[in-house]
């Protein structure tokens, strides 16, 4: 895999709890606050950032990190200046509180330009919330659809365990104790072998200090039951995980930004290019004829199978495509939902020249969405998208606790429509 020439605001943010520092595509963002030791890697990342905008002097992604990393320096006036070269482009960017920010968050002059900002956004109708789930501590990241049974399946980073719900909203534990689930985060549904696909990863939990765990988990859907457990020594975070129609599984590493791929028949998953390659990897979708997009910090990047290379599509200066967590393939276009450069919102993402260029944008959702809190992803059924609209991961902490947990509302999926 070729690697990428992006910003790497490195994978050292301190926030709540370090599932938000992957699932929440801040991997590869600053520290909350510089300190001594971290300054030298801040400053370099600046200077890469800094660099890459000569090359692309208008890309609204880069000035938003180049002002968060500002920020993280006690830059305060260079930080506010490059925010204000995105007013007026009506791009999208909105900082979201708890992803690099906080040495400005209470600035007066930032929140300004935040609101402003904020209200170049053109509000979208609210797409109706399809169900509530019913229990405010489940902290959901990972959703999928079985068309055939008309379910969904949703994984709990809190409870390790694997939640199935049908259209009525009736729910049920669908993974069992003795499949020693870790923290459970991407899903898939095979549809042409029946079979549900999770990603399971205590990498965000404290006892990954002592032994890290990462696996791709495979269930027969007709029996419930766990066919097989296939581990990935390399990994330091899996988080998304997408099936292809050979039945290739193809699963991000959003801590080392990389990408893995379990091959049929093959008992481990075996990363793709070298660790870094694909900074801020999370969400991944897979075409019907087999090629596989994955969402980066800055956009979006083609992987070839074939021979393994991967690229950064090049986009308009007029739309940005970064900090998208949940990312899928839907009737000729990606689809994506955004949560690291804007408080949430779904756009699609129109494809040119055979899917090797982005031709442009479209917001099926804005972030006005009264029911969006921490949306992370979503799940393609009848026409629309199923998002997590209120995840609630950033309250999850490493040695397992919720924080405020008196504060959380039961779960909303919110069911976008893709024809708009």
């Amino acid at each position: 895999m070729m690697g990428l020439a992006e910003p790497t605001p490195e994978p050292r943010m301190r926030v709540a709890s370090a599932i938000a520092a992957a699932a929440l595509c801040t991997a590869f963002l600053p520290t909350t606050q510089a300190q001594p030791d971290d300054a030298a890697q801040t400053r370099a990342s600046l200077e890469r950032i800094l660099a890459l905008r000569i090359e692309r002097p208008h890309d609204g992604v880069l000035a938003y990190y180049q002002a968060m990393v500002q920020a993280q320096l006690g830059e305060r006036d260079a930080a506010l200046g490059a925010l204000r070269m995105l007013l007026g482009r009506h791009l999208g960017i909105v900082p979201v509180e708890g992803i690099g920010f906080d040495t400005l968050w209470r600035d007066a002059d930032f929140q300004s330009l935040r609101r402003r900002l904020a209200a170049e956004e053109p509000k979208t109708a609210s797409a109706p919330v399809r169900l509530r789930l019913h229990d405010a501590k489940l902290i959901p990241e990972g959703i999928a659809w079985d068309g055939a049974a008309r379910r969904f399946f949703i994984g709990s980073i809190a409870q390790h365990k694997i939640v199935a719900v049908d259209r009525g909203g009736r729910e049920r534990d669908f993974s069992r104790p003795a499949d020693r689930l870790d923290a459970v985060l991407g899903l898939a549904v095979d549809t042409r072998r029946r079979q549900l696909i999770a990603v399971s990863t205590n990498g965000p939990e404290d006892s990954a200090k002592t032994e890290r765990r990462n696996a791709v988990m495979r269930y027969d859907l007709a029996r419930g039951t766990l066919l097989a457990r296939h581990p990935a020594s390399e990994a330091t975070q899996l988080n998304d995980v997408a099936v292809a129609p050979d039945g290739t599984v193809y699963a991000t590493d959003s801590g080392a930004g990389a990408l893995f791929r379990l091959k049929p028949g093959d008992g481990t998953l075996a990363r793709v290019g070298p660790a870094g390659s694909l900074p801020g990897a999370n969400g991944v979708a897979v075409t019907p004829d087999g090629a596989v997009y994955v969402a980066l910090s800055s956009g979006v990047a083609r992987f070839d199978a074939a021979s393994g290379a991967a690229k950064r599509l090049p986009q308009p200066d007029s739309v940005v495509t970064g900090g998208i967590d949940g990312l899928y393939w839907h009737d000729g276009a990606l689809v994506g939902i955004q949560n690291g450069i804007n408080p949430g919102r779904v756009i699609r993402i129109a494809l040119a020249d055979g899917g090797t260029r982005i031709a442009g944008v479209t917001v099926l959702q804005s972030h006005h969405h009264p029911a969006f809190d921490e949306p992370t992803t979503g799940a393609i059924a009848e026409g629309a998208l199923h998002v997590i609209a209120n995840s609630h991961v950033a309250h999850f902490q490493p040695d397992g606790t919720l924080k405020d947990p008196a504060t959380l509302k039961p779960t909303a999926i919110v069911a976008v429509p893709l024809g708009r």
